[in-house]
């Protein structure tokens, strides 16, 4: 029974990037970026407010709308960094689409239709004109995904010790 259990854990760990590969784990690590900077700035050092924020506000708000916040955070009080980052930061609201299509499909698709998945290619559930389609979705595009997720966590990171850094000023 316990082997059982166990094993259930492991294939639910395993689902998502055996799903779509590895972007939805890279897209809800941008996600954790962008609350911990916004903690950092609103919250300053006081850790209760920062418990409160991660536990009460961000688990509230979509993806979209933390996007949003953040990036008027930086355009009001970092407009530098802001300036300097725009164009990257501009695509965050691609992935957002794209985070909003995989958990779609998460919740659509059963282990067996994922282990006859194509090799080279992989089901999506994609939004046009206010309605879902499915769709595949060549591996390249998971990995162009994958490979815009590792430049933003490398634009975020900066952008989180400019914050922290500013605070000390």
């Amino acid at each position: 029974m316990i082997e059982k259990k166990d094993t259930y854990v492991e294939e639910s760990r395993d689902l998502p990037e055996k799903m779509m590969g590895s972007p939805l784990a890279r897209i809800l690590h941008l996600e954790n970026l962008l609350n911990n900077i916004m903690m950092q700035h609103f919250c300053s050092n006081d850790a209760e407010r920062a418990g409160l924020f991660l536990s009460l506000i961000t688990p509230d708000m979509s993806f979209r709308n933390k996007i949003n916040i953040f990036m008027n955070m930086l355009k009001i009080y970092y407009n530098d960094i802001y300036r300097t980052h725009d164009s990257d930061l501009g695509k965050l609201y691609e992935l957002d689409q794209s985070r909003n299509d995989l958990l779609h499909l998460m919740s659509s698709k059963s282990g067996q239709d994922l282990d006859r998945r194509d090799a080279d290619s992989a089901q999506m559930l994609k939004s046009k004109k206010g309605r879902s389609i499915t769709g595949k979705a060549a591996k390249e595009e998971h990995e162009s995904k994958a490979r815009l997720c590792i430049k933003l966590a490398t634009v975020l990171n900066a952008i989180q010790r400019e914050v922290i850094a500013s605070k000390f000023l």
